[in-house]
């Protein structure tokens, strides 16, 4: 009865934090597919001598896509957020172009943020360069 006693009890501990990880790791999890889907953004702008994009699905909290610049070719990639997870980035898509540089005269920065949880902060330098904080924008 007693080990039932301290069972219960660090149930009751432990669970919280369980659910406070997990939503961390959605949270952690998404920032390292957007940084990801960026870097290969830049990279196949690079590589194909040509721009390239990425957009929303139907916006940036639902998912985003790498369109091939070539027209007839299936997508480079394609991604959708975890349930629960909230991505909030610039309006509409943004594009590299063959140099690998952001095209644009604004740095586009994207928060990845739940409920609960730390927040995270992905900026774009002009030269296309991603940066990946611990905090909200």
């Amino acid at each position: 009865m007693a080990a039932v006693a301290i069972l219960i009890i660090l149930a009751g501990v432990g669970i919280p934090q369980m659910s406070q990880m997990v939503v961390n790791q959605r949270i952690k999890t998404t920032s390292s597919d957007l940084f990801a889907s960026i870097l290969r953004a830049r990279s196949e702008a690079i590589k194909r001598n040509t721009d390239v994009t990425m957009t929303p699905t139907t916006n940036w909290s639902t998912g985003w896509t790498i369109p091939s610049p070539n027209a007839g070719e299936p997508a480079l990639a394609s991604f959708v957020t975890r349930s629960s997870v909230t991505v909030a980035g610039p309006t509409g898509a943004i594009t590299f172009s063959s140099s690998g540089r952001l095209k644009g005269a604004a740095n586009p920065t994207f928060s990845v943020s739940a409920a609960q949880g730390s927040p995270r902060c992905i900026t774009i330098d002009l030269g296309g360069r991603p940066n990946i904080q611990n905090k909200s924008c």
